[in-house]
């Protein structure tokens, strides 16, 4: 079945641009064209790559879910457009824009716990070549144990000013003669519900006024204490279940005790809720002071 080729007049109207604009830029028109149709004809062999490499990544451990999309070809026209202005001097044509774009096939990996991240990095790495290390996007106020296990593991580390969390990996695969870069976005179901609610509102091309960027905001936050408060419950539970809990709550050593406590004290939650928790633990552990 032949496939459809674009011509120069369609891809300026569709990216509302003029031939003397682009060439402004350092970017030759015709050259858009010829990316976009080599890009259709990949496209049947990219949804292919995108389904095994997905159905592989199911197979690590935490992984949740998996969501994985062929990048449109406009989107991708306007990332050259972007990519030229960003690094002047690349050639960046129909030979060579397989090299340089890094998400023609874009692969989601959702998880439940935030500490889920590091096996499934692992698992990509043992798996897939790299093209890069891994980049970890965190919140401009993000602190503490999270983010030095993320440098301690080589990711570098990109502060986002909207609050986008997310570990991003760009692997190299050559399952027949042409090699691809895809990349792997780990994030975990909070972080992933909130970027859909922040992507709808801000884009595409939505005016976004500041009443809606504090709304997000909020939710950002909210969605972090939510991903705290789940690190929490598995951390409990887990530990609770190695020790087995129920039948020896005298396994819980005094300072383990007091770090239990100290944990509940600094969870994103009320006064009135911290006091029912705290008063929960002193219950299960047979201790009245246990966690004071």
């Amino acid at each position: 079945m032949s496939i459809p080729c674009a011509t120069l007049p369609y891809i300026l109207t569709a990216l509302e641009t003029k031939q003397e604009d682009l060439r402004a830029q350092g970017i030759d028109p015709h050259s858009l064209v010829a990316i976009y149709n080599d890009f259709l004809t990949r496209k049947v062999e990219l949804n292919a790559i995108s389904k095994i490499t997905a159905d592989t990544l199911l197979q690590a451990p935490g992984a949740h879910a998996i969501r994985y999309r062929i990048k449109d070809p406009l989107h991708l026209l306007r990332k050259v457009i972007r990519k030229k202005a960003e690094y002047p001097e690349r050639v960046i044509d129909h030979h060579s824009y397989l090299d340089w774009i890094n998400d023609l096939a874009g692969i989601r990996v959702l998880y439940l716990y935030k500490e889920s991240w590091r096996s499934l990095g692992q698992y990509i790495q043992e798996v897939w070549p790299l093209k890069r290390p891994p980049v970890a996007y965190i919140h401009e106020g993000d602190t503490g144990m999270l983010v030095e296990e993320l440098e301690k593991e080589g990711c570098i580390l990109r502060r986002h000013p909207l609050g986008y969390r997310a570990v991003h990996y760009v692997i190299s695969t050559q399952p027949h003669r042409q090699r691809y870069f895809v990349e792997i976005q780990l994030r975990t179901l909070f972080e992933e519900g909130w970027s859909e609610i922040d992507h709808s509102i801000r884009y595409p091309d939505h005016a976004c006024n500041g009443f809606a960027r504090d709304l997000l905001t909020v939710l950002n936050r909210l969605t972090a204490d939510a991903d705290d408060v789940a690190t929490f419950i598995k951390s409990f539970f887990d530990k609770a279940q190695a020790k087995a809990f129920n039948k020896s709550a005298a396994a819980w050593k005094s300072e383990e005790r007091q770090e239990l406590g100290g944990q509940i004290e600094r969870l994103p939650v009320t006064p009135e809720e911290k006091q029912q928790l705290l008063q929960h633990i002193r219950q299960m552990l047979g201790d009245g002071n246990a966690a004071e």
